[in-house]
């Protein structure tokens, strides 16, 4: 049997402490583009969850295809949020493979909301 040490542990808790903050601080800056009705409403999306633009095809400013509008703004947001949200755990994964490693946790083991 190995014998635990303490030391090596704080070291690698540390290095994956500084590359988590790294991983967080690239996370913070990207953007990602979500579009609907083949590109004619686009919506960026940030990884704070603000929307930074919405582009809308003039076609669409019709008063009388609001109902269609609002449907292709609320697909295009949806689609934007998903890729962050794959994005991100794909970023992500590594890290929480190693903390598995490190601790002996599996994260397929842990609850996900």
């Amino acid at each position: 049997m190995q014998s635990f040490d303490l030391e090596q542990f704080a070291a690698r808790t540390r290095a994956m402490a500084e590359q988590m903050a790294q991983m967080q601080s690239r996370l913070a800056s990207m953007t990602m583009t979500g579009e609907a009705g083949d590109g004619l409403v686009t919506v960026a999306l940030g990884a704070n969850g603000r929307v930074s633009e919405v582009s809308i095809d003039p076609s669409l400013l019709d008063p009388s295809r609001r109902g269609l509008l609002e449907g292709l703004v609320a697909e295009a947001f949806t689609r934007a949020s998903g890729s962050l949200q794959r994005v991100a755990e794909e970023h992500l994964r590594p890290m929480t493979d190693q903390i598995g490693a490190v601790t002996g946790i599996r994260p397929e083991t842990l609850d996900r909301p």
